[in-house]
This record gives structure tokens, C-alpha cells and sequence, in this order.
């Protein structure tokens, strides 16, 4: 979400981040992706991954996550639909991701990003730290879908399973469950 900025002018700490598109026309689904780059330094020779905490290390292994993927009889992949987007900045937080975006024939336009953004080094540990939540608050109602967002996630990629196809589907329906509660939502998921 971004919400457009004509009222609140820029201060000594706001960071406008450099962006460009890549345009992919074979894709169904993302056929214009922005692209951040948070490491470009502003005009104190900082940038603002520079200046950014990384958070400790949420997320599991790789190898690990596939590596317990291959024991399941029955497997399935998905992945959390944009993610980021989903998850809010605190507002206070915003001014360090303002862009300035072209409009054809209009002038250009200052915007807040409201939601974690692809490029700022935070933007996975707090993406993944929301995951944590979502597994404390739910553990007691889904144990096997908070067990996969715990042990069977990278990033946002889920790759799990069960020893029974129903075992499975029923998987599945719990983590769209949990990640709906949180406006998140499961997609692309494929049973093998």
C-alpha cells in the first residue's frame, strides 16, 4: 500500500529509495516488479541498509528445510502470497521509505510505503518474525500447521508434507487457516 505524501515535507532523516522496474511480459502473475535498492548511499554517505539493525537469524537452514521436505510420503509446496506487502512498518518508520514515482504527462509524486519492502536489509527478519507470532498465538489450535511454519518455511517459500495424501489436504486447509488470520494468504500450492 502506499499512500500518496502532500502535506508532510521531507526531514533531515527521510530516505527517498532509489527504484526501477523490471518488466517480465511472460509472467502471469507479476508482470511489472519494482525493484529497491536501500544500499544507495544518500548525501551523508550513508544508505539506509547501512543504518538498519539485521535482526538475528530467523529463518531455518535450506538444507535443512529440504532436507526434511524428501522424508514426507506425500509432499506439497507453496508459498505466502506477497509477503512483504502484507506486513505493516510502524508508522513512525515510514519516512524511511519514501519514493518519488513518475506518473506519464504528471508531475512526479512522493510516496510513503507503508509495508516491508524487497531490498531493505530488515525486511526478512521482520517478515519472518511475524511468522513467529503467528506460530505462538496458534500453536494450541493448529500444532501440525505451526510445527510446519516453524520447521518447513524459508522465507516464504513452505515446503512440507504428510505420510497420507488426506494427511496432507488437511496440512494444507490448517496453514491457510493460521496465515489467513493474519491476512495472509497460502497460494500455489501443489501436492506431489
Amino acid at each position: 500500500m502506499w499512500i500518496k505524501i502532500l502535506w508532510d515535507p521531507p526531514t533531515p532523516s527521510t530516505y527517498f529509495i532509489p527504484h526501477h522496474c523490471v518488466l517480465k511480459p511472460e509472467s502471469v502473475t507479476t508482470k511489472l516488479c519494482v525493484v529497491f535498492d536501500a544500499s544507495q548511499k544518500a548525501a551523508n554517505g550513508f544508505c539506509l541498509n547501512d543504518t538498519l539493525l539485521l535482526g538475528p537469524k530467523l529463518h531455518q537452514d535450506v538444507s535443512c528445510v529440504l532436507s526434511r521436505f524428501r522424508l514426507h510420503s506425500v509432499c506439497f509446496t507453496a508459498d505466502i502470497r506477497q509477503m512483504f506487502r502484507q506486513v505493516l512498518v510502524a508508522r513512525e518508520h515510514q519516512d524511511f521509505q519514501r519514493i518519488l514515482w513518475p506518473f506519464p504527462s504528471e508531475p512526479i509524486k512522493e510516496f510513503r510505503l507503508r509495508t516491508l519492502v524487497f531490498g531493505i536489509r530488515s525486511s526478512p527478519f521482520l517478515a519472518m518474525r511475524c511468522i513467529r507470532q503467528l506460530d505462538k498465538e496458534h500453536s494450541y489450535e493448529f500444532p501440525e500447521a505451526c510445527a510446519v511454519l516453524q520447521d518447513d518455511i524459508f522465507v516464504d517459500d513452505i515446503v512440507s508434507g504428510s505420510d497420507s495424501f488426506s494427511g496432507a489436504i488437511q496440512l494444507q486447509t490448517q496453514l491457510t487457516e493460521v496465515l489467513s488470520r493474519a491476512g495472509l494468504e497460502l497460494q500455489r500450492c501443489l501436492t506431489i
